[in-house]
């Protein structure tokens, strides 16, 4: 870890310039965690229900330390996507792995305090995260599956007929963005299932070394099956997202 970080550091002072120019600048690390009174009132277990009532739950988050901001809209009348907070877990697909569970993450507990994200983006193919003011690096986040993910994955379910191929595989593609423009900055990848299986268990780390400074997060669910398009679901579980950014030391007083 202390490595990775090291390898950012020497990133974000190169954009600096030389290391004359570097000693005015600091580096600082912004965890997003989703924790306190602000976060808990943004959880709504409405958006657990298959369809909800029109005009209802749009709404828009920022936090002021990281300077990230998601938000949930409404593509579509009753039905939701975006980047919604919850504190919902469970390992039971087959129970709490449906429509009306859209909320739940495929986990025993979050992967700090009691909070976290559920990125849905099973209508336009993906969720964004943004910086309102301060473009900036994201270092890493925590990653899980959902538990209607996993049910339809597993056993096919709703607008998947059928498991996925064992030849198949589905993963996250981060695109970022930078100066308000669409052209595209840098990308990582990460698998949520791989040949047909969960690529993992619980939480794991996602590091995002080959990003550069951003000021939009586009992330994308990919699927390499035949089909025309993904039956599965666009969703996935975000946990301590951690926003690094390089700053004058005067502004800093």
């Amino acid at each position: 870890m202390k490595q990775i970080k090291s390898i950012l550091v020497v990133a974000v002072l190169a954009l600096v310039g030389c290391a004359s120019e570097s000693d005015k600048y600091d580096v600082n690390y912004y965890p997003c965690t989703f924790e306190g009174v602000y976060w808990d009132g943004l959880v709504d277990a409405n958006l657990n229900k298959d369809k909800l009532v029109e005009g209802s739950f749009a709404k828009e988050w920022h936090d002021e330390k990281s300077d990230l901001v998601g938000e949930v809209v409404e593509p579509y009348p009753g039905y939701w996507e975006g980047v919604a907070i919850s504190n919902f877990c469970s390992k039971e697909p087959d129970s709490d792995g449906t429509y009306e569970k859209q909320l739940y993450a495929y986990v025993e507990k979050p992967h700090s305090g009691k909070n976290f994200l559920i990125c849905n983006g099973f209508m336009s193919g993906y969720v964004e995260l943004r910086f309102a003011s301060k473009t900036s690096f994201i270092e890493s986040m925590m990653v899980a599956n959902t538990t209607y993910s996993r049910n339809a994955t597993g056993n096919g379910y709703r607008t998947a007929d059928r498991p996925l191929g064992e030849n198949e595989s589905i993963w996250i593609e981060a695109v970022g963005f930078v100066n308000g423009s669409d052209e595209v900055q840098a990308t990582a990848k990460f698998y949520l299932y791989k040949n047909g299986k969960p690529a993992f268990e619980g939480w794991k780390k996602w590091y995002m070394t080959s990003m550069c400074k951003i000021d939009r997060l586009r992330m994308y669910i990919k699927w390499d099956g035949k089909e025309e398009y993904n039956p599965y679901p666009a969703y996935f579980a975000l946990d301590d997202i951690v926003v690094v950014r390089q700053e004058l030391k005067e502004e800093l007083k």
